[in-house]
């Protein structure tokens, strides 16, 4: 629920600083670490997403130090978590994260309402807000094929593929 929930966030304009540099590196570096969740979704959500595409633009070595600082503080710090949490309660930690991933599903879901736009840095107009809608409402909206058996079949494929890496490493682990 937490994972669906954070997909739905809008993106927020907070103020610049030094101490937003380092707590948004710290936060989107260990977003990164977990499954399902993007550090740089978390970036736009938190509107820190374009003021750190500046700071690499301007080449700002003082911000992008600090950026750098919260990614190293961030990166060992949840690793230290997850790993502690993985040894001390395992089955907890493993549901956590296969609820991210489910949760996540929101954010790939391919039928989207755009509710908002923005303009990229190349001056197009791309969605900033989007709503999950079904693929049948998607068709009625845009007047366009929402493809379902394809993205059936494709699903079904990516689900194969897992299940026969998963296989093949079962069997190398009990031949090796």
């Amino acid at each position: 629920a937490l994972a669906w929930w954070i997909t739905t966030l809008s993106a927020g304009q907070p103020a610049t600083s030094p101490l937003t540099f380092f707590l948004a590196g710290a936060l989107a570096i260990c977003a990164m670490i977990l499954p399902g969740i993007s550090g740089s979704f978390i970036l736009v959500i938190i509107g820190m997403y374009a003021p750190v595409l500046d700071a690499i633009q301007s080449a700002n070595v003082t911000l992008l130090a600090l950026f750098l600082a919260g990614c190293l503080l961030g990166l060992l710090s949840i690793a230290r978590v997850i790993t502690w949490a993985f040894h001390h309660f395992h089955d907890v930690v493993l549901a956590i994260l296969t609820g991210f991933m489910i949760g996540a599903l929101n954010k790939v879901w391919p039928w989207k309402q755009t509710l908002s736009w923005r303009s990229n840095s190349n001056g197009e107009q791309v969605p900033l807000n989007e709503a999950s809608v079904s693929p049948f409402t998607f068709a009625d909206l845009t007047g366009q094929d929402p493809q379902v058996a394809f993205a059936v079949l494709v699903a079904l494929a990516g689900f194969l593929l897992v299940l026969a890496v998963e296989l093949l490493g079962a069997r190398h682990q009990r031949n090796g």
